[in-house]
C-alpha cells in the first residue's frame, strides 16, 4: 500500500491543525510536475490540502493524456499496433517461413558433422543475413536446435 497522495494530519493529536500530503517526486530533474506537487508538502488546513490534491490528480489525468497523445504514429514498435501480441512482426507468416527454413539447414549442416561457428558462417552466406561473421553471440534460431 503506497503512502503517496494521501491526506493525513501532521500531529495526530490535532485533527484542526496542519495536514500533509506525500506526492511522488520523479526520477529526473527535467519534469512537468510542479514543485509544490512533488515530495511532502504541508497545508494550513484539510480544505487546502484536498484541493491541492484534487489539482494533483487533475495534473495526472492531462499529462497522461499528454503522453499518450505524444506516442500516437511511434514508428519504433513498427508491425506492433496496440499491444496485441498477433501483430508483431515475428509472427508474420514471411518471417516465420524464413526462421523455420534457416533452422531446417541448421539442423540439417549439424547432422553432416559442422561446428557451430561453420554452421553460423555458411547460414550467413546462404541466407544473406546481416550479421556479424565473427560474432559470439548466437541467433535464437541457432541455439534451438543444439
Amino acid at each position: 500500500m503506497s503512502n503517496h497522495n494521501k491526506i493525513r494530519p501532521v500531529d495526530k493529536n490535532n485533527l484542526n491543525g496542519k495536514y500533509k500530503i506525500l506526492f511522488s517526486t520523479p526520477q529526473t530533474k527535467n519534469s512537468n510536475i510542479p514543485m509544490e506537487f512533488r515530495g511532502l508538502q504541508i497545508y494550513n488546513n484539510k480544505s487546502l490540502a484536498e484541493e491541492a490534491l484534487k489539482k494533483r490528480k487533475q495534473l495526472t489525468k492531462v499529462l497522461e493524456e499528454k503522453r499518450a497523445k505524444s506516442m500516437e504514429g511511434n514508428k519504433r514498435a513498427v508491425g506492433n499496433s496496440g499491444g496485441d501480441q498477433s501483430n508483431l512482426i515475428q509472427y508474420n507468416s514471411e518471417v516465420q517461413k524464413l526462421k523455420n527454413a534457416k533452422i531446417k539447414r541448421a539442423k540439417e549442416l549439424y547432422n553432416q558433422g559442422y561446428q557451430k561457428s561453420e554452421i553460423m558462417r555458411m547460414m550467413i552466406d546462404e541466407f544473406k543475413l546481416e550479421r556479424d561473421p565473427n560474432s559470439r553471440s548466437w541467433p535464437n534460431w541457432l541455439s534451438e536446435i543444439i
